[in-house]
């Protein structure tokens, strides 16, 4: 089996840590941007490191599948206010990601790097047998399971802001 489950594991951990202790959305893309950056640029300096792997589409899908809601989908209908509609002021209070949903986005997340992975690793010259197709679906099995347990400790309480630690 190739280390695409290694990778899942690796490469989600720190997102999932770094949306436990920020609760904001878009966290564990701004950690993905932050690990990829240096690693890119290393690579364009020298052409002989490999390229990182491609772990900010499954970041964003993450952190979509996350926090986003129904509603937020239904109000992309009323982006420009007409003449009748003006802008409202809507009270947002911080909502926190429920247990099936973070692990539904943590198995997005392996299955989508599963998917994105074997292609992108052939493309640079791996041999494309160790890739097959009975390997490949049990590796995305297998990451999309090992993302959805680290996704289970996503969810945790959020700490009161004005209040000093004891």
């Amino acid at each position: 089996m190739p280390d695409l489950p290694i990778l899942a594991a690796g490469a989600f951990a720190p997102l999932a840590l770094a949306t436990r202790l920020t609760q904001i959305p878009g966290a564990a893309a701004a950690v993905c941007g932050a690990y990829l950056l240096p690693r890119s640029l290393l690579s364009l300096v020298d052409p002989g490191l490999e390229p990182p792997p491609l772990l900010l589409v499954p970041a964003l899908v993450f952190d979509l599948s996350l926090w986003l809601k129904a509603a937020d989908l239904a109000n992309l209908a009323h982006v420009w206010p007409t003449r009748r509609q003006a802008w409202g002021k809507r009270a947002r209070h911080p909502c926190q990601p429920q247990k099936w949903r973070a692990s539904l986005a943590g198995g997005l997340f392996g299955l989508t790097l599963a998917a994105l992975e074997p292609p992108f690793v052939t493309l640079l010259g791996a041999e494309p047998a160790t890739w097959s197709g009975p390997t490949v679906f049990g590796a995305a099995a297998v990451c999309a399971a090992i993302c959805a347990l680290l996704g289970l400790s996503v969810p945790g309480e959020l700490a009161p802001r004005n209040q000093r630690p004891r």
